[in-house]
């Protein structure tokens, strides 16, 4: 029985141990690209409660939206998908201890109904990458959390 009670003990060390470094011990850098790569996961598994908590409350773009509304055109839009693929390329990066900028060049993939095809067509065709703003609200790694996106091409119906 001393011997279980040796073991889990291990296991617990083994996984503060983990846990610590991955809480504490990543620079700013890994942990807003961290945020980044979690972020546009949820985008691709149209998990809009995920992606609408990694926005600030206080989220606005150049495009009129606000934290609500930038969810729901984004589930309108990306709604009709039944596979979605995105592809991510930082191509610059600006990272301070609670403050980042990441210019991410975005390539899609997918399948569904609707505009999906448009919508896929008109992502691969930008040249111009993306800029997510990021503003760390807390002291944890996931408190990292996006002020505003933007894209130079982007054009939206007003």
């Amino acid at each position: 029985m001393r011997w279980l009670y040796s073991f889990i003990a291990i296991l617990v060390l083994v996984w503060l141990s983990w846990f610590g470094w991955w809480s504490l011990g990543r620079t700013p850098e890994q942990q807003v690209l961290a945020r980044q790569i979690a972020f546009l996961a949820a985008v691709e598994d149209r998990d809009w409660d995920e992606a609408k908590s990694m926005l600030t409350t206080d989220y606005s773009d150049d495009y009129g939206h606000d934290r609500d509304s930038a969810v729901d055109d984004a589930s309108t839009i990306l709604g009709g998908f039944i596979s979605l693929t995105v592809k991510p390329e930082v191509v610059f990066k600006q990272v301070l201890p609670e403050l980042a900028m990441l210019k991410v060049k975005i390539q899609m993939e997918g399948r569904g109904l609707g505009m999906s095809d448009v919508v896929v067509g008109q992502v691969n065709a930008m040249t111009q990458p993306w800029f997510f703003h990021w503003h760390k609200k807390g002291r944890w790694p996931w408190d990292w959390k996006i002020v505003q996106i933007h894209h130079d091409e982007l054009r939206l119906p007003q």
